[in-house]
């Protein structure tokens, strides 16, 4: 009997759950099951988009033969081989011989590696950028190569914005009814598993997920489909942000995980006290046993927390087989830019901390903290004094403390014509740690005593690298922006993360303050160059008190306060453009608006009249939702935003939109 589900009108689910499968891939633990999603087009030819594993193939052929009602099959796009998507392909050209497979070509040779098919079979090779028309609906392709086999490729279509992703974007877990996202909640109940899906399957290729997803970025999306797990249609930015985080290895939290081998109990205790110590100091930990977690959950954590901890045995000479297996599973999959501790177990030779630190040196970016810190059998009294140094180095790399000046000397004159300029205004924040220059767009930057030395308060959202920057720097400059500053000033400083690019690269000026970091010249009336003294953390915010050093007054030119900046500055949204109607082609998409002439040619393909297609513009209902008061970016949502929901665009909260409809 079939099960099914639509996902548009003329798209339907014809996938199934697998919930007696114990072993992704023969490794993965799926408790909680697994599906398998193919999706039939019904349009004025048939498109199936990929397959599904022999285990649920039954169901899957039920599925077809109904949502078929009779028609034919003439197309089968085919985006991975890997055979929990592709083992029914042999089947499916048996039980409908006159389709037409939709392939790249290196999926058409893995096809003769897997199947012995008919060499009457039609093959229609597609590369990147090609297009492809079922009839209403046209297609193109984008290359994923080892996203996360070599052959993958993503099907866009262009007429319901609807990605067909493959791989990515894949969730373990069989769907129980629930198709859509937003039919669960989806980053409370299914996120873990959709981060230990992408870790250990995809991990490995962080810079080719970054390709596909700049890609992925310039498309204008209502559904993305992948192969497992939840189709999406609202909130896909949440979802991309973290995939952007996992793919670049980018920490999700700023905490510790520990990983432990122990056989009779003294490695773990160790572990436990540690533990403790950094608990009492204010980290979050978390504690995996590698002997009964399985590694797979332990890898996932991995890419999840900033730091991590090892901790073994010393296991006939080596490190102790569980732990050993771990290490090999995160250096695999390429984990790089983590800060790790170590801790070995040896009764009589202890060489574990010494082989896993080999291992884990093969990974990018990583850095260790102190030296290893080693037991002979069990911990003693003697040194719990090294263990809790160790717990502050953990502890203070976790949460650093900021540089706080001790006295606040005046490093330059400072000029009282500058605190006349101030406002709720708008400024730019640059700071300089280990040689390189920060900033960013900052609106809170307020004065608090007008006495000697002069202070200020700023605050800054966690998420900006400046934040950290200001953290390890401890002294920062404020430019004071006017009212002639463009829109460019604040898109280049505010809209994107330092992180990804050098701010600084070729603006066309090099100013200093005294402390050595830079200053805008252009579109400011002032500068000021503080020292922090004291810092708070606000939850979404860091809150820095800081003394004056320096500063002065660079032009009369009036500041630009915040309401200025969104009355006068700030692109307005221009209005939606009405739909037009006119007529499409058929074969490649090419749009035409209003009446086709006489003999009218297809510009790009060729095609003549008859193969376009009259298109009337649909009435869509209004969306409700929030609109970021920063950057723009509309939210959809029927009722209030969440409390801890932040812009995927600029990072501010819910304090900064308003209701909207679009």
């Amino acid at each position: 009997m079939y099960c099914t589900r639509k996902v548009t009108d003329d798209l339907t689910w014809v996938g199934a759950d697998d919930r007696r499968l114990a072993c992704f891939e023969g490794v993965y633990g799926v408790p909680d099951g697994v599906s398998y999603n193919s999706y039939l087009l019904l349009d004025e030819k048939t498109v199936l988009f990929d397959t599904v594993d022999k285990a649920v193939s039954r169901s899957f052929f039920e599925n077809i033969a109904h949502t078929l009602g009779g028609r034919g099959l003439d197309y089968l796009v085919i985006s991975h081989m890997e055979p929990d998507h592709a083992a029914t392909v042999e089947e499916l050209t048996l039980r409908y011989p006159d389709l037409t497979v939709i392939c790249n070509a290196k999926i058409k040779t893995m096809l003769g590696q897997f199947f012995e098919l008919s060499d009457s079979l039609n093959y229609h090779i597609v590369a990147e950028g090609d297009t492809f028309s079922s009839g209403k609906h046209s297609f193109t392709f984008v290359m994923a190569p080892m996203v996360h086999w070599p052959e993958v490729m993503m099907t866009y279509d262009l007429t319901d914005k609807i990605l067909f992703s493959a791989d990515a974007f894949g969730t373990f877990g069989a769907l129980n009814g629930h198709l859509f996202n937003d039919e669960v909640d989806f980053f409370s109940d299914y996120l873990s598993e959709a981060r230990r899906y992408y870790t250990n399957i995809v991990g490995k290729y962080g810079a080719q997920v970054q390709a596909v997803l700049k890609k992925a970025a310039g498309l204008e999306l209502n559904y993305v489909c992948p192969l497992h797990g939840f189709v999406w249609r609202s909130h896909f930015g949440d979802f991309l942000e973290k995939y952007l985080q996992w793919s670049s290895y980018t920490p999700e939290v700023k905490g510790v995980m520990i990983a432990y081998a122990s056989v009779y109990g003294h490695t773990e205790n160790t572990v436990n006290i540690l533990a403790c110590k950094l608990a009492e100091r204010g980290v979050p930990v978390r504690v995996y046993d590698t002997s009964v977690t399985p590694a797979s959950y332990i890898v996932s954590d991995a890419f999840r927390y900033s730091h991590l901890v090892f901790a073994s045995t010393t296991y006939n000479a080596g490190i102790f087989v569980t732990m050993e297996n771990l290490i090999h599973d995160i250096v695999n999959h390429n984990l790089c830019g983590r800060k790790i501790a170590l801790l070995e177990n040896g009764s009589w030779a202890a060489t574990s901390g010494k082989l896993m630190r080999e291992q884990l040196s093969k990974l990018k970016n990583t850095e260790f903290i102190g030296e290893t810190f080693s037991i002979k059998s069990d911990i003693k009294e003697s040194q719990l004094t090294e263990l809790c140094a160790l717990a502050d180095a953990i502890a203070a790399d976790v949460r650093p403390e900021v540089k706080v000046t001790e006295s606040a000397k005046t490093a330059g004159e400072v000029d009282n014509d500058v605190f006349t300029k101030f406002s709720y205004g708008v400024e730019i924040l640059t700071t300089r740690t280990d040689g390189v220059d920060y900033g960013c767009i900052i609106n809170t930057a307020g004065q608090v005593a007008a006495g000697d030395p002069k202070k200020l308060t700023i605050s800054v959202i966690k998420k900006n690298n400046t934040c950290d920057m200001i953290m390890k720097s401890g002294k920062f400059n404020l430019s004071i922006l006017t009212e002639d500053a463009p829109y460019d000033v604040f898109k280049h400083f505010g809209f994107q993360s330092g992180r990804d690019v050098d701010k600084f690269a070729d603006v066309g000026y090099d100013s200093r303050t005294e402390n050595g970091i830079r200053y805008v010249p252009e579109y400011t009336n002032a500068v000021l160059s503080c020292e922090v003294i004291d810092c708070r953390d606000l939850e979404t915010q860091m809150l820095f008190i800081a003394n004056v050093v320096e500063a002065k007054v660079l032009s009369d030119a009036k500041s630009c306060t915040y309401a200025y900046y969104h009355a006068h500055i700030k692109p307005k949204k221009n209005p939606a453009p009405e739909q037009r109607e006119g007529y499409v082609c058929k074969v490649c998409g090419y749009f035409h608006e209003g009446e086709l002439p006489d003999g009218f040619v297809c510009p790009l393909c060729k095609h003549g009249p008859e193969d376009f297609e009259h298109v009337v513009p649909e009435k869509k209902e209004p969306v409700k939702g929030y609109v970021c008061k920063i950057c723009g970016h509309f939210e959809p949502c029927e009722g209030e935003l969440p409390k801890d929901y932040t812009c995927p665009l600029c990072h501010h909260g819910p304090e900064d939109f308003e209701p909207a409809v679009q």
